[in-house]
């Protein structure tokens, strides 16, 4: 059956690159940015150090990583720091970061031995 009408979605006028005289474009780049956005090449470049987190340094420098991942982490929850310093704790939390890849290696090979255990025990061979 032929339709003379227009169909429901022609009507919205959603549809950019139609034939209808003011197509609705999405708001894609329209609007402000959530955060400033800093280039990882401008924060390896430029060398600049948040000053807030002079005390994190210190003691990362000096081997206490669990203090320093505590006070990084303090910098990176206050609402007031610039995004530089955010992003300068965040880099030092990611490198204090436990590496849980040798335990879980550990754990694997303690179930696969279990279960080879296991095997040769009901086989009894």
């Amino acid at each position: 059956m032929a339709q003379n009408t227009q169909s429901a979605t022609a009507t919205r006028a959603t549809v950019p690159g139609t034939a209808n005289d003011a197509p609705v474009a999405p708001p894609l780049f329209t609007e402000a940015a959530k955060r400033e956005y800093i280039p990882d090449a401008k924060r390896v470049g430029d060398g600049a150090q948040a000053p807030e987190l002079a005390q994190a340094r210190e003691l990362f420098a000096a081997g206490d990583y669990q203090a320093a991942r505590e006070a990084a982490k303090r910098v990176a929850k206050r609402k007031e720091v610039s995004a530089q310093a955010r992003m300068e704790a965040e880099d030092l939390i990611d490198r204090t970061q436990i590496d849980h890849g040798p335990v879980a290696a550990a754990v694997a090979f303690v179930i696969m031995l279990g279960l080879m255990l296991m095997y040769f025990a009901t086989n009894g061979k």
